[in-house]
């Protein structure tokens, strides 16, 4: 039987018939010792490292580790998978494939009109119609920020017997508006009141609503504040108008005094309101409210919820681009217009509502260009997804939104810890101030060693460890410039920090988020404050020590001669006493001034004497808090003061003044 011919003979030409790429090779595994190699031919070639095959693990120990794995990773994440959220995961990309980009165009050209009509029909009334109040007729009212006073400064800053501050006696009742977030109504420098220093709380003394008097006033609501009180916060510390919507409040202004005024608990969270043992000339209580209000609510909460849900579907549906500056954008505005507004806006002086705006757009122009700078060298790297790739828009949404919305606000997040600036002097001045850092630092070092992993698993790491080296040399050469003093504003962090999030992962959306929202809240609200600041600029009102005043040494009980060092200077030519934080007497440089004579020559000053002496638990004596300073006679300008030296009048002791100046 003869043998079927083989489908190819030797004279058959295989490069006609037999493809190429289906002749493989797969070279058998070879082993080397040293016996093999040293019994090699001489003549032979000598086999070195370049002919021994690869293998991927010692090339990965061979690697520097600051070059990263030698297989890069950097994906977004990842769709969710069951029914529902895969079915919200498709929707995104049926609705790029049966849109058009002019039909896109004209979408989003649509919404954001609707978006910015609804924000005007609720912004425009609140700031151009000035509030009204229907009672006995349409009353006025006046507008007011949260730390704003009737009495206006501090130490001599009322002038003599405090009539520069006391208002017009035939308004003894005010109706205000006060905005919202006055539950935070706090003073950032320091005021003296009697013997205390307050700084970082609420300056509110006295009040609650807690009635004490036997028979109060017609529609009373709350005890008497001491006049120099925040207004606003005094309003929400008697749970008078609400932290969330804020309101108008009427208030009763009463001259000639009040004996004392006790601490009282306050509503809604807000401290309790400080004490103050001694007489003051002047306060003032809140009244019900009757008749109806018109544009007293503040909107902000409103403008920002509608914000926050109009977003969503920007970042859901748009590419990273589009949704990276829309929502910036928005979130700008929406900080400058309603959360954190640098202005106060009074409707009935509609140049604030004008300043507001100049004031916006001054600090939009230069954001936008730090944002264009951060989407091209961080941001664009995570909102978008590489070609083909099947990202998460679900994702998106759950992890930048809400962290982005976190950093925006700023000053009802962050701004509530006891962290005001990272200075020791700051962090010394506020209790818990220095475990809050703590917790900061701690915070940010883990999340700043998940994005070092991350980066380094992306291949990156060794560009960003140059340049976050050369951050650090340049804060470094800028806190060593004589004079200035380093400050890191959060903006400047965000923009410090964007930069390392330059992957694609869940933890990057995230970082973006809440930095983007930072960077807004500061240059929205601040402005783009210097990364170095002077002393001068750093101690806002608080004592310059420029001009340190006369040091009090003690007081005669017998002939009432309160002394003092003589401390001349040519230029401050005067001497001002306060009593009880009012001033009571200018005079030339002397070396000290008769009490009982001062409090016998003011009828204001002893009427106020004896009637706190009246009300003192024992009928017998009260504190008297004196601080003396320097002043130019004729001027307004005056040295620090001292702090309070307490006599206890009329037995005569003398507490003398701790060090410092006030």
């Amino acid at each position: 039987m003869s043998q079927p011919s083989p489908k190819y003979s030797i004279d058959t030409p295989y490069s006609e018939d037999i493809p190429l790429q289906n002749l493989t090779y797969t070279p058998a595994k070879q082993t080397f010792d040293a016996d093999d190699m040293s019994s090699a031919d001489p003549e032979s070639p000598a086999i070195t490292a370049a002919d021994l095959p690869e293998d991927p693990l010692l090339d990965q120990e061979l690697r520097p580790l600051w070059h990263g794995p030698s297989a890069a990773t950097d994906d977004p994440p990842t769709r969710f998978t069951g029914r529902a959220s895969a079915w919200l995961e498709e929707i995104p990309d049926k609705f790029d494939r049966l849109v058009s980009f002019k039909g896109k165009l004209a979408l989003l050209t649509g919404y954001l009109i609707l978006w910015y009509l609804c924000i005007h029909s609720i912004l425009f009334p609140y700031f151009m119609n000035p509030p009204l109040v229907d009672v006995a007729g349409t009353t006025p009212v006046r507008t007011l920020g949260c730390t704003d006073q009737f009495w206006h400064g501090k130490n001599g800053a009322c002038g003599m017997d405090a009539q520069d501050c006391v208002p017009n006696p035939s308004q003894s009742d005010v109706f205000v508006r006060c905005p919202a977030l006055c539950d935070r109504s706090w003073t950032y420098s320091l005021i003296p009141m009697g013997p205390e220093r307050v700084k970082y709380r609420g300056y509110f003394i006295g009040g609650g609503d807690d009635l004490k008097s036997s028979s109060p006033a017609e529609h009373q609501l709350s005890n008497p504040y001491r006049a120099d009180s925040f207004v606003c916060g005094a309003a929400v510390h008697a749970g008078v108008i609400s932290p969330l919507t804020g309101g108008c409040a009427r208030v009763s202004y009463k001259s000639g005094g009040q004996p004392r005024f006790e601490s009282a608990k306050g509503h809604y969270g807000v401290d309790d309101s400080l004490g103050f043992n001694s007489f003051f000339p002047a306060s003032f209580f809140f009244k019900v409210v009757s008749g109806s209000t018109h544009q007293c609510y503040d909107p902000r909460i409103p403008v920002l919820v509608m914000n926050i849900v109009l977003a969503v579907p920007i970042v859901y549906l748009a590419s990273g681009m589009v949704a990276f500056w829309t929502i910036n954008t928005v979130g700008f505005w929406t900080i400058v217009l309603a959360t954190d507004p640098p202005v106060q806006v009074d409707s009935s002086d509609r140049e604030t509502a004008a300043s507001l705006i100049s004031v916006g757009l001054e600090r939009f122009l230069p954001s936008c260009f730090i944002l264009y700078v951060l989407w091209r060298a961080s941001t664009h790297q995570t909102l978008t997804a590489p070609e083909n790739f099947k990202t998460s828009y679900l994702k998106r949404v759950l992890l930048f939104c809400p962290f982005f919305w976190l950093g925006v606000l700023n000053n009802i997040s962050f701004d509530r810890l006891p962290v005001d600036r990272l200075t020791v002097a700051d962090l010394k001045e506020q209790a818990g101030g220095a475990v809050a850092v703590g917790g900061i630092v701690l915070l940010i070092t883990t999340c700043a060693i998940i994005q070092a992993y991350k980066i380094w698993k992306a291949g990156k790491f060794k560009k960003y460890l140059v340049i976050y080296v050369s951050f650090i040399l340049g804060l470094v050469a800028v806190s060593m410039i004589p004079g200035l003093t380093l400050r890191v504003h959060h903006y400047i962090l965000a923009m410090l920090l964007i930069p390392g999030c330059s992957t694609r992962g869940s933890t990057a959306i995230m970082f973006q988020g809440i930095l983007l929202g930072l960077f807004l809240s500061g240059a929205a609200r601040w402005g783009l404050a210097a990364i170095a600041e002077t002393d001068t600029s750093l101690r806002r009102n608080d004592p310059s020590g420029k001009v340190l005043p006369p040091v009090i040494t003690g007081f005669d009980v017998s002939s009432g001669i309160l002394s003092w060092n003589n401390t001349i200077n040519d230029a401050y030519d005067g001497i001002s006493i306060l009593v009880n934080d009012i001033e009571r007497y200018v005079g030339t440089n002397v070396t000290g001034v008769n009490l009982k004579q001062l409090f016998k020559n003011s009828t204001e000053l002893s009427n106020l004497i004896e009637t706190s002496l009246g009300a003192s638990a024992d009928n017998s004596n009260i504190p008297l808090y004196i601080r003396i300073g320097k002043k130019i006679m004729g001027t307004k300008r005056y040295s620090d003061f001292s702090n309070a030296a307490v006599i206890t009048w009329p037995e005569g002791h003398i507490d003398l003044p701790n060090p410092g100046n006030t």
